[in-house]
Parts: C-alpha cells; structure tokens; sequence
C-alpha cells in the first residue's frame, strides 16, 4: 500500500467566496482520497496563514493549499520558498489573478480535481524591500488603489472598479527615480508596475510578458498622461496589449530600484500599504514548488 501525501487546507474565512462555499464538503468529494490525507485549517488573525503554512513545512506535508485570494497565495507562499513542500491554489478569494494565470480558472470544485492531477512546476519568486511576492508588486497608481480596498469592508470587482475611477480623477502624476539592472533613469509616471507573472485579479493583465519562470522580471512604466487616454487605453488589459500602448515603456532585469519623489503607495500581490523611500525588487529563479493543472506545465516549459 503507497503512502498517503499529506495536504493542509488553508481558509481565509474573509475572502468574499469562502462565505458562500462548503468547502469542506466540496473537498471531501473531489478529492483523491486514495492519493491524498488531509486537514483543513481555518486562519484566525492577521499572519496566522503564515504560521500555519511554516508549521506544515516543518511537519513534512506534502502540499500546503492556499484557499483564498492572491494575498493569502502570497503569505501562505512564503514559507514554502527554498522547501520541498508544493503551493497549491484554490480560487476562493475576489480576483484570484495567480490562480487564473495557472489555469485553474474560478470553479472551486475544478480546482480541487486539479490536485489529484496536476504537475509540480518550480517557479520564481520575488522580494520588494523585505517582502516576497509571487505575481505582481507595483508603485503608484495602484498601490494607492490596492491600499485603499486594503482598509476596506467592500471588497470585489465592483470595489476595486470604484476605488479605480476615484482615484483616477484625484490621484497626481509625479516623478519618479527608477534602476533597471544598473540603468538609471527619471521618469513622470502614473505607476511603476514590477512583474514575476502577467495576471493581475479579474483576469486584468497589465504585464502580459511576465514568466514565472524565466529569472527575470518585466517592468511596466505607465508614464505621464492625461487622464481620459488611459481610460481609453482599459480595454488592452483585457486582450493582454497594454505593453503595447504608447504610455508605457517596458523593461526586463534581475534588480529594480523605484523611488518615488513624493510620498506614494504600493502593492505586494494586491495588498496594498504606505511605501516608505525606496522599493527595491529582485528575482530568486527557481525557488517555489507550485501544483498547476499540466496543460499550464507543457506551456511553461515551452517558455509561453
């Protein structure tokens, strides 16, 4: 008899699909028993997924399962990094942006059959400052967005529509100091965005030339404009060509620096929070363990 691969389950109980999915039962009928033991575990307070996530590492689970949003991905992620434990993605929070970019797609039930078959891929990771990020961090724009959902109680693709179309009338173009790999350069931006993959939430791409896997990262500078061209400009985030748009300039490194001039947000897998001086990003090739469905393997390793 072949030895049970031991799985923890871990809820955020706040992400806004948890509240309206059994998913306890969900994984009781999807899930492989014959391949699979497993415990679910609910988060209680802020950085308890952490420490649940390091005390599965620690325990010698197989997988740790990140049932929640993009942000409980990134802090259930990072004390898998380095390990042999695997992350694996339930889409149970607003935008699950990682999620879709894995091709796991929205359905909660899909998702959990996706475990009994998927495919271990070995990803990179990134770090702003002293925080890990696996999708996408940014400056300005949407930092100032992401920090305001933050601190709030409505969540969703209808907040995050309003906080966007609020801030785009108040929200100042402003300066800012960036490094590409040892290329300095000033700029006056909307925003800086830094990305290990393409996919923000809600399926909305504004570095669509991002790879998991290729030891770099992409960088966008949205430049200054006028306003009202951005807002024409929405529609490349969905048919993946904003990089295309001729308010932007994109780059590849290994080592950003981003210094805004003028006290600005940021975001680390969407959440957002008051930056302070400097935002320095780096790459760490080939340091986490994701399960993904295989047809996403079989492109990923063909470099798409």
């Amino acid at each position: 008899m072949s030895i049970k691969k031991h799985i923890r389950f871990i809820v955020n109980p706040f992400s806004g699909a948890n509240r309206r999915r059994n998913l306890p039962k969900l994984v009781a009928e999807n899930l492989d028993h014959s391949i699979f033991s497993y415990e679910i575990t609910a988060t209680k307070h802020a950085g308890h997924a952490l420490e649940l996530a390091r005390e599965a590492v620690a325990a010698g689970f197989y997988m740790v399962v990140a049932c929640g949003g993009d942000g409980s991905v990134n802090e259930i992620a990072s004390p898998l990094i380095g390990t042999k434990t695997v992350l694996g993605v339930l889409p149970c929070g607003s935008g699950n942006g990682f999620a879709m970019h894995l091709g796991i797609g929205r359905d909660v039930a899909k998702a959990i059959r996706h475990l009994n078959s998927g495919q271990e891929l070995l990803i990179d990771t990134g770090r702003m400052n002293e925080k890990t990020f696996v999708n996408l961090a940014g400056v300005g724009f949407d930092g100032v967005v992401a920090k305001r959902l933050h601190g709030s109680h409505v969540r969703g693709l209808w907040a995050y529509l309003k906080y966007s179309l609020e801030e785009t009338w108040s929200y100042k173009m402003q300066p800012f100091d960036i490094e590409v790999d040892g290329n300095v350069f000033r700029r006056d931006c909307m925003l800086v965005e830094v990305a290990n993959a393409p996919v923000y939430g809600y399926g909305f791409s504004i570095v669509p030339t991002a790879r998991l896997n290729d030891g770099r990262l992409d960088v966008v500078v949205a430049k200054a404009a006028p306003k009202w061209r951005y807002l024409l400009e929405c529609w490349r985030f969905l048919n993946y060509s904003f990089h295309k748009s001729k308010l932007v300039e994109c780059y590849t490194g290994k080592e950003i620096t981003v210094t805004p001039l003028a006290p600005t947000g940021v975001h680390v897998d969407g959440e957002g929070f008051d930056l302070e001086g400097s935002a320095r990003f780096s790459i760490a090739p080939k340091t986490l363990k994701v399960l993904c469905p295989k047809k996403y393997l079989i492109l990923a390793q063909a470099g798409f």
